[in-house]
């Protein structure tokens, strides 16, 4: 066994903000790549500054709150809703990770541009994901499978360089965009970069672009595949986002299929998708050697919209996604997403809050960020 420096516990306390953590770790050959990883297998965290006095807590689990944004129809709604999320992470002293797509920084830079600012002069974590039509997504990818090594890559720098087209899938290079453009909005890279094609080549070829670029993670699954033994783990370069199971869908019991909580709070059913009450459940059954990373997962959109979202018939031929359309995109498509209730949306906003909550309080809440430190 081995102590992580205490450089690294520095910066690792730092970055948490809300707590101070001691972590002991192993050496264990990542399985993707041979690196050894630091694997976290004790946590002491007091939500105060440590002092020689301060008793320290056990932490239970690394939890993760990720706010996915890509609502480009509904941007006024979208940039009310970060910040809404921002106040109460902040009410609470944690830190949410918040996943953006360049198109949707460039419409609050121009249309609300208070969010930037507002999440800018805040502690969140600034991360990155992709929406149709960039090429990294699955049915959006044709332009780029038949490229060569090198024309490959350099058309992928290009496109996190500058400007995607939502109209026709092509870059404007009069224009900044991509990861390039987030991270100079924020004065900051982008920790986690999201690619959404289920091409191998493009994976890879993909990873080490973002990589020059600055970005330390990648998302290889979202909710329960992490290994027990080996839960901080590289790929191509990039740490791979660890989740033993989530807060974000589930079967009921007597049910077949998993469902969002969020759509289940105003049915019969909705004392069984409290996710307070799902996590305790889940804490409580946890019998792994080291804490769960827990990861839960909520788009902006969810907050005030059910069904598919607003842009989904942009890009696609029908509100279930069956088939990708081709350009030029009609980005005057139908409104394909429902407005929720009132009543509905406040019963998901204090759904959100209680988690957000009891997490802060019984658990270690950590991003990207600190968890880029804790694999160090």
């Amino acid at each position: 066994m081995k102590k992580i420096s205490l450089l690294a516990l520095m910066l690792f306390t730092l970055s948490c903000s809300l707590m101070n953590v001691e972590i002991t770790a192993g050496t264990t050959p990542a399985a993707t790549t041979g690196v050894s990883p630091a694997q976290p297998t004790t946590a002491r965290a007091t939500n105060a500054p440590a002092t020689a006095a301060s008793t320290p807590r056990v932490c239970s689990a690394y939890m993760t709150f990720a706010v996915n944004t890509h609502d480009t129809v509904h941007v006024t709604q979208s940039a009310e809703t970060l910040k809404r999320a921002i106040d109460i992470f902040e009410k609470y002293g944690a830190r949410g990770d918040f996943y953006l797509t360049a198109p949707m920084v460039e419409l609050y830079a121009k249309q609300r541009s208070d969010v930037i600012e507002r999440l800018k002069n805040s502690k969140m974590t600034i991360s990155y994901h992709l929406r149709p039509p960039h090429p990294l997504y699955s049915g959006f990818d044709s332009r780029l499978k038949n490229l060569d090594d090198k024309t490959l890559a350099a058309t992928l720098r290009d496109y996190e360089t500058y400007r995607l087209d939502p109209a026709t899938g092509d870059l404007d290079k009069t224009q900044p965009g991509g990861y390039s453009f987030v991270a100079k909005t924020f004065g900051r890279n982008p920790v986690v970069v999201s690619m959404q094609t289920d091409e191998r080549r493009l994976r890879v070829a993909a990873a080490k672009v973002f990589l020059d670029l600055g970005a330390k993670m990648t998302i290889l699954y979202h909710e329960d595949r992490t290994d027990l033994n080996k839960p901080l783990v590289q790929d191509n370069g990039l740490w791979v986002r660890p989740s033993d199971f989530s807060v974000t869908r589930w079967t009921p019991a007597g049910g077949n299929n998993e469902t969002f909580w969020w759509n289940m709070l105003t049915t019969p059913k909705a004392a069984e998708f409290n996710p307070t009450s799902y996590l305790k459940t889940k804490l409580s059954a946890w019998k792994g050697s080291r804490p769960p990373f827990v990861t839960a997962l909520i788009h902006e959109n969810n907050f005030v919209y059910s069904g598919a979202e607003a842009w989904t018939l942009i890009y696609y031929s029908d509100a279930q996604k069956t088939k990708a359309l081709t350009p030029p995109f009609n980005l005057n498509a139908p409104d394909s997403s429902k407005l929720r209730s009132q009543t509905e949306q406040d019963t998901i906003w204090k759904a959100y809050d209680e988690l957000v909550g009891y997490a802060a309080k019984n658990t270690c809440v950590v991003t990207s960020e600190d968890i880029v430190v804790m694999a160090k």
